[in-house]
């Protein structure tokens, strides 16, 4: 099995997480199984930012149910099972971060065992469940609109607004709390407080994102 070396040194500082799950090598180990109709098809991890390229991808194949790979500290990645057997089933994002990270890939797949990845998790948790408390609403909003309902249209829209200011807020803070290290860049990515815009003049300003 190829190891994958990443470029970006790990900041492993985590507030808040119990798992103190760590390697003598100093290593990601990830242990992972897989529902048995994928037996004897690959898997892969992948880089989750830049190119997939023969040097940046490691596969093996799902032998027993399990699978397993190493990798070199300091960046986000994916695994993903063989593209033609890939309808159904989630891709699962991931931390490499020194330790033992045991996965499951599967139609709702899940990490667990070091503590940026089980903070990972938490936060894809809250995510679903954002986005399934959002659905309902965005079908009566659709429906209403139809309907020529403005005044429910309305009222489902700031539901809709407070709803995801909640998520984002919690997001944010949980980034703050983070503090460094490669989740922290990841989420600061995505929950900023602050990002260039381009105006219709051309010119670039900075909006300031409240949370």
């Amino acid at each position: 099995m190829k190891k994958i070396i990443a470029t970006i040194a790990l900041a492993a500082t985590f507030i808040g997480c119990t798992s103190t799950s760590k390697t003598e090598d100093g290593l990601c180990h990830i242990q992972g199984t897989t529902n048995e109709r994928f037996e004897g098809k690959k898997i892969f991890l992948l880089p989750a930012e830049g190119p997939a390229t023969m040097e940046t991808v490691d596969s093996v194949v799902v032998t027993n149910g399990k699978f397993a790979f190493q990798s070199e500290p300091g960046e986000m990645k994916i695994i993903r099972i063989d593209y033609r057997y890939r309808t159904g089933v989630e891709d699962l994002l991931v931390v490499m971060e020194p330790g033992n990270l045991e996965v499951i890939i599967d139609s709702i797949s899940s990490g667990k065992g070091t503590p940026q990845n089980d903070t990972l998790q938490a936060w894809k948790e809250r995510t679903m469940q954002h986005y399934r408390s959002l659905a309902p609403y965005r079908i009566q909003a659709r429906e209403a609109e139809k309907a020529g309902d403005r005044a429910t249209v309305e009222a489902l829209k700031q539901k809709i607004e407070s709803l995801e200011k909640a998520y984002k807020k919690y997001s944010r803070d949980l980034t703050d709390r983070l503090k460094e290290g490669t989740l922290y860049e990841f989420l600061n990515t995505r929950f900023p407080y602050s990002y260039p815009k381009k105006m219709p003049d051309g010119t670039i300003t900075t909006v300031h994102v409240e949370y």
